[in-house]
């Protein structure tokens, strides 16, 4: 998988943490078990990569405008790398690592539209 797709998906994965505005140790253990999974290396985890990917978070948690650039963005590119079930998957296990609440169940949702409509 190209280092951008690994990009789009993490920055996914980040959002949805932010969902509930806590890290849970379960979602952090899942969020770890995630990047494996995707190949990062351990330098990606702590490195430029995490950095690159907790800026555009940031950005993306300024307005509820921002966000859903980002979430239009970073879907797109990620259904146009025919990596939609991937990224709803780790998706789906992180958020529910720890037991979804209204807010992670309706941002799974909204997710779930962007990657398969």
């Amino acid at each position: 998988m190209e280092s951008s797709n690994h990009q789009d998906i993490v920055e996914l994965l980040f959002l949805a943490l932010y969902q509930d505005d806590h890290l849970s140790i379960e979602e952090d253990s899942m969020l770890q078990k995630a990047l494996i999974a995707l190949g990062w290396e351990d330098r990606e985890q702590t490195g430029p990569s995490v950095g690159k990917a907790f800026a555009a978070i940031r950005e993306a948690k300024a307005s509820d405008e921002a966000k859903e650039a980002f979430l239009v963005g970073c879907t797109s590119r990620i259904k146009e790398a025919g990596q939609s079930a991937l990224a709803f998957e780790w998706l789906g296990k992180v958020l529910a690592s720890d037991g979804l609440d209204q807010g992670e169940g309706w941002h799974f949702e909204r997710v779930e539209k962007m990657l398969f409509d």
